[in-house]
């Protein structure tokens, strides 16, 4: 019997009979797609969330650690890379966004003092973004279709927020396209359409990327946290009362799921129809249990 490489076209020779007219390559054993529900242990406070379909990666913003884990099924969570050294006051990190070769970007809160951005390249390397002022609070961060970096963040004026949406590079530039908003937390760019979710207004906004600053009511609901697109047309987010809302195309906000401590950041896994939730728990008083929650979506 003539014996071929396994390692051909990354296949697994599987002899079935004594004639080679019998040999048979089978393909290697894919892992088994988790749907949950699952409640997954982190080693960390996942908070931002983003799902690359192409790679079938999780990737988490660890933010008690300062760094960037991943998880994928059949592997777990293993880390991606650590982050420039953080603030004295904690790492702070919100959301994540991917470019499309690959780098990762993630905003550091700061506190008022030391907000900033920070990356990782596909080589696993790490840098921060210079020049930019450390008094904003940064939270969210989205990429548009065409590769441009969103931010969003406030200063605080006379114990006033003040709230923006800017077009950030990693070269160093933050400019302003949206102002006039309390605490802007999910930034989102979804195909030419910009949604903003404003914690203390309780409000998420939408306006055209062509046009930012041209923002218009979308859905009221109470304490909308980061944002991602769901099932259809819908869009995500969590709420401080421990749930996971979905917003349909008309603004209709109902509740997704239940039962959760702190939902922050959210993805979805299309062609699995499952979430992804970052659990955050906000009591670590009575022992810290930060998960990352995986739940099927059928609908």
């Amino acid at each position: 019997m003539r014996i071929l490489s396994p390692a051909l076209l990354g296949m697994t020779l599987v002899a079935v009979g004594c004639s080679s007219s019998n040999e048979v390559l089978v393909p290697p054993d894919e892992p088994t797609v988790e749907r949950g529900p699952v409640t997954i242990a982190v080693d960390g406070d996942p908070n931002g969330l983003w799902w690359d379909a192409a790679s079938a990666t999780l990737f988490m913003a660890d933010d008690e650690n300062n760094r960037v884990l991943r998880y994928r099924d059949g592997e777990g969570i293993s880390l991606v890379a650590d982050l420039p050294a953080a603030p004295a006051n904690g790492p702070g990190l919100g959301a994540l966004a991917r470019l499309a070769d690959g780098t990762l970007v993630v905003v550091r809160f700061g506190g008022g003092t030391a907000g900033d951005v920070v990356y990782v390249r596909p080589d696993g390397t790490s840098a921060k973004v210079p020049n930019l002022l450390p008094e904003r609070r940064r939270i969210g961060i989205t990429v548009t279709a065409d590769g441009q970096l969103l931010d969003g963040y406030f200063v605080r004026n006379n114990n006033v927020n003040v709230g923006s949406v800017a077009r950030l590079t990693l070269d160093g530039t933050e400019q302003e396209v949206v102002g006039a908003m309390q605490k802007p937390v999910g930034v989102l760019a979804v195909g030419d359409t910009l949604f903003i979710s404003d914690q203390l207004a309780g409000k998420v906004y939408r306006a055209p990327l062509s046009a930012p600053s041209q923002l218009v009511p979308f859905a009221t609901l109470s304490m909308p946290d980061l944002l991602a697109t769901g099932p259809g047309d819908t869009l995500l987010t969590g709420s401080r009362d421990g749930t996971v809302l979905s917003i349909t195309s008309a603004g209709e906000v109902s509740v997704l799921a239940g039962g959760f401590q702190q939902p922050h950041g959210l993805a979805y896994d299309a062609k699995n129809k499952r979430l992804f939730v970052a659990d955050h728990d906000g009591t670590p008083a009575d022992g810290t249990t930060h998960t990352l929650r995986i739940l099927p979506i059928d609908g």
